[in-house]
């Protein structure tokens, strides 16, 4: 794999990365939710990496280019998913910072069944070593898989094809994450 194949594949991930946070971020707000903004914040940092790895590699790729200066939309394009990025970071800060969300925020999150959530997929559970497919969360319980956190990495916008396995972190929405909470073998409190 050459350095541009490198770029690519860190371009891609970084447009997948700030979409998510996008969403991710939003819904810390509305949700009034920790967990969310946290991981907002891991993703962040997570862009940070991306960014100074692509301007590295544009700057090698440089090198070899006639025109070294074509190289510069792509450091543009990985300062740009940067900024959307910290932009994302911003608005999940309101819930870092423990900031009481506006009473408009709170009347949009009463309009809505589903909640936002992470949950771990403990040792033993159901979930681990099936396909989306298999598992049919969306007819099933009412909760799609935004995406999956498999140690450091990501996998954005999972398809059916996309196995669960012990140890990922299930960044999901649905009307009942308790039932996938239990489902992953969390501790899931009686209300």
């Amino acid at each position: 794999m050459d350095e541009f194949d490198d770029i690519r594949n860190c371009l891609i991930e970084m447009k997948d990365l700030s979409a998510l946070m996008i969403d991710l971020a939003f819904s810390s707000v509305m949700y009034n939710s920790m967990d969310i903004a946290e991981e907002v914040y891991l993703l962040e940092e997570r862009m940070d990496d991306l960014t100074l790895k692509v301007k590295r590699l544009a700057l090698r790729a440089a090198k070899k280019e006639e025109d070294p200066e074509s190289m510069l939309s792509i450091m543009d394009l990985a300062d740009i998913n940067e900024r959307i990025s910290d932009a994302a970071y911003g608005v999940a800060d309101i819930i870092l910072r423990d900031i009481e969300p506006h009473p408009i925020i709170l009347s949009i999150m009463e309009d809505t069944d589903e909640e936002l959530g992470r949950v771990t997929v403990r040792r033993g559970s159901v979930l681990a070593g099936k396909t989306l497919k298999q598992l049919k969360l969306p007819s099933k319980i009412g909760t799609r898989i935004l995406a999956i956190k498999r140690g450091t990495r990501y996998i954005y916008n999972p398809g059916k094809d996309d196995t669960v396995e012990e140890g990922d972190v299930l960044i999901a929405v649905g009307s009942d994450l308790d039932r996938l909470r239990g489902l992953a073998g969390e501790e899931v409190e009686e209300d």
